[in-house]
């Protein structure tokens, strides 16, 4: 694994997520769901069928620096595709606040957690006896990160919980598997939750 991509990846990951509070505060979750529909509708097509030319060479110039090389040969940017996925079932089948709160846990949680666990991550998580991917001090460094996160915008005790919950997500996904991706477990299981939580 190249570690300096691999934080370079997460940052972007935890910063270009994070943006879409902007757009959610100034005009609304349908916002959120018109740029998550565009990207599926006019990105996905790019990826898929490998269209390179003078106007798509700045989404392929991106992914140089991005993307992750076991994608390269399956599908580009196929992470990004699984958020927006996510993202838009959150956008349009729940409230404003519960949509932030799943771009809070995707960006937050999934980045931090894989920037110290493969800074600092000594010690792999056991579950009856098998050893998973990720670290102790990862999960801990995510849930951490993602509580203070969400503490702007619930209760304390809910952070808590969405923040453990989203780690026992994070623990089970697998982003070699489209539909165990965490971009797309995340938003979806955390917009259950929240909702059925209170948060409205």
């Amino acid at each position: 694994m190249d570690i300096q991509k691999e934080i370079l990846r997460k940052v972007f990951h935890i910063v270009s997520i994070l943006m879409l509070l902007i757009p959610l505060e100034l005009c609304g979750k349908y916002c959120i769901s018109v740029l998550m529909a565009g990207m599926l509708i006019i990105f996905f097509p790019i990826a898929f069928l490998n269209i390179r030319n003078k106007f798509t060479w700045i989404f392929w110039k991106l992914l140089e620096f991005v993307e992750r090389e076991f994608n390269w040969e399956k599908l580009p940017a196929r992470q990004a595709f699984s958020l927006a996925f996510g993202l838009l079932f959150s956008s349009l089948f729940f409230p404003e606040n519960v949509v932030k709160v799943a771009i809070v846990c995707v960006a937050v949680y999934d980045g931090f957690s894989t920037i110290f666990g493969i800074t600092l991550g000594k010690h792999k998580i056991k579950i009856f006896g098998f050893k998973l991917r990720k670290s102790y001090e990862g999960s801990l460094a995510g849930f951490i990160f993602n509580t203070i996160a969400l503490l702007f915008f619930v209760p304390f005790y809910k952070a808590v919980i969405l923040s453990f919950l989203t780690g026992v997500i994070e623990l089970f996904s697998s982003n070699k598997v489209w539909y165990l991706d965490d971009n797309i477990l995340i938003p979806v299981f955390i917009s259950i939750v929240a909702y059925f939580s209170g948060i409205h």
